[in-house]
C-alpha cells in the first residue's frame, strides 16, 4: 500500500466528513431563526441523501474513465463552493430573514447540491484504496477510511455547536474552508493516475450479481446506524422515563460512545491480518444482531442501554470495511471506480430508508425499529454463509 495515498485520504476524509456533519449542530436554531418549520430541515437532509444516491455512480464510474485525482477533486471543490454559498444565504438570511418560500429553495437547494458533490468522496477514496492494495489487504486499509469518517462524524458537530455560539453562520463558513483545505491537499499531495479505460466500455450494471451481497450489507448497515440516530433520543424518554434535559444529556453521552467504539473497532481491523472480508461480514452481522437485540431486550437502565448500543456498533464496524473490501475484490481494476459508487448508493439508499420506516416502527412499539435491525442483520448472515465470496485477480495481486 503506498503510504502516499493512505496519509492524505485520512486528512481528506476527516475534514469532509466533519464538514459534513457539522451542519447537524447548527439546523435546528437556522430553521427556528428563519421561521421555517422542522420538514424543511427533513427535506433539505432528504435531498441530500437522494442527490447521493443519484450521483454517486456517476462519480465512481467517471473516476474509471478521467482518473481519480482530477474527480475527487473537482467533488471536494464542489463541495467547498455549496457550503460557501449555503453560509453566504444564512450570513445574509439570519440578519434580513427573506420570505419563507425564498429561505426553503436556497436551503433545499445548496443543500443539494452539499449531497451531490460530497458523493464523490466516499466511492472515489474507496477506489483509491482498492488500486493501490492488494486483495487480502482491502479490508484492513478500508478500516483505516473508517476510522477516519468516525474522527470526522465526533469531530464535525462538536465543531459546529462550539462555533455556533459567534453566529450561526460561523459553523458553516468553518465547513466551506474544511473541504477547501482537504482540496488543497489532494492538489499537492495525491500523484495523478493515468487510467487506460475508455468511455465506451460498457458499464457496470447495478443489478451485477458480483456486488449484491456488498450492496445488500451498505444498504442494511447504513439503516441501522441511522435508525439509531434517529430513535435515539426517543428510545431515551420513553424506555428509561428521563426528563427532557436528562434525555439529552444521555443520548449525548451515548453518541459519543458510539462514536469511540466504532472508530476503536475499525483501528482494531485495519490491524488484524489473515481475515477475510466476508468472515468480517459474517462476524460483525451477529455481534450487530446480538447488540440490537440487548438493546430492544434488556437496555432498561442508561449503562445496559449504551452498552447494548456500543456492542451493536463493534458489530457495524466490522461490517463497513468489509463491504467496501468485497466489492473491490469482486471486480477489475476497470470497475473500482464503478464498484464503489453502487455501494455508496446502497449506503444513500440505506440513509433515507432509515428515518422513514424506524419512524413508522416506533410509532407502533418503541422496540420494534431494533428488533428489525436484528432481524436485518441475522438475514445478513444468512446471506453471507450462502453466498461465495468472488476475488477478481488481475495484475494487482502480482504487484503486490
Amino acid at each position: 500500500m503506498q503510504k502516499n495515498v493512505v496519509k492524505p485520504l485520512i486528512f481528506i476524509n476527516v475534514l469532509c466528513v466533519a464538514a459534513m456533519m457539522s451542519f447537524l449542530a447548527v439546523v435546528g436554531p437556522i430553521v427556528r431563526e428563519l421561521h421555517l418549520m422542522e420538514w424543511h430541515a427533513g427535506v433539505s437532509v432528504a435531498l441530500a441523501g437522494v442527490l447521493w444516491i443519484l450521483t454517486a455512480r456517476f462519480w465512481g464510474r467517471k473516476s474509471d474513465f478521467k482518473g481519480r485525482k482530477p474527480v475527487l477533486l473537482l467533488g471536494i471543490s464542489g463541495f467547498a463552493v455549496s457550503y460557501l454559498l449555503l453560509s453566504l444565504f444564512i450570513s445574509f438570511a439570519v440578519k434580513n430573514p427573506p420570505a419563507v418560500i425564498v429561505s426553503v429553495l436556497l436551503l433545499v437547494g445548496t443543500r443539494g447540491l452539499i449531497g451531490a458533490f460530497y458523493s464523490a468522496i466516499p466511492p472515489v477514496s474507496a477506489a483509491l484504496i482498492a488500486d493501490n492494495t492488494s486483495p487480502e489487504n482491502r479490508a484492513s486499509m478500508m478500516a483505516v477510511l473508517g476510522a477516519s469518517n468516525g474522527i470526522g462524524m465526533i469531530i464535525g458537530p462538536a465543531l459546529g455547536g462550539a462555533l455556533a455560539v459567534f453566529g450561526l453562520a460561523v459553523p458553516l463558513y468553518a465547513a466551506a474552508f474544511m473541504p477547501a483545505l482537504a482540496a488543497l491537499v489532494v492538489y499537492f499531495l495525491l500523484k495523478r493516475d493515468r487510467p487506460e479505460h475508455i468511455e465506451k466500455a460498457e458499464p457496470l450494471k447495478i443489478t451485477d450479481k458480483r456486488l449484491r451481497l456488498p450492496m445488500a450489507a451498505a444498504f442494511l448497515t447504513m439503516y441501522s446506524v441511522v435508525t439509531s440516530q434517529v430513535c435515539l433520543g426517543f428510545y431515551v424518554i420513553d424506555r428509561l422515563g428521563l426528563d427532557m434535559t436528562s434525555s439529552a444529556k444521555v443520548t449525548g453521552f451515548a453518541l459519543s460512545c458510539i462514536g469511540f467504539a466504532f472508530i476503536a473497532v475499525q483501528i482494531v481491523v485495519s490491524k488484524v491480518r489473515g481475515m477475510t472480508p466476508k468472515n468480517w461480514l459474517k462476524a460483525g452481522a451477529v455481534i450487530s444482531s446480538i447488540g440490537f437485540l440487548a438493546v430492544s431486550m434488556l437496555a432498561v437502565t442508561k449503562v445496559s442501554l449504551i452498552i447494548g448500543f456500543c456492542v451493536a456498533t463493534v458489530g457495524l464496524g466490522m461490517i463497513f470495511p468489509a463491504f467496501q473490501a468485497l466489492a473491490a475484490n469482486a471486480v477489475s481494476k476497470a470497475e473500482q471506480g464503478a464498484a464503489a459508487g453502487t455501494v455508496s448508493a446502497a449506503q444513500g439508499i440505506g440513509i433515507i430508508a432509515g428515518p422513514l420506516l424506524s419512524t413508522l416502527f416506533y410509532g407502533i412499539d418503541p422496540s420494534l425499529p431494533f428488533y428489525a435491525a436484528v432481524a436485518a442483520f441475522v438475514l445478513l448472515t444468512l446471506y453471507s454463509w450462502k453466498s461465495r465470496e468472488v476475488v477478481y485477480l488481475d495484475e494487482l495481486t502480482a504487484e503486490n
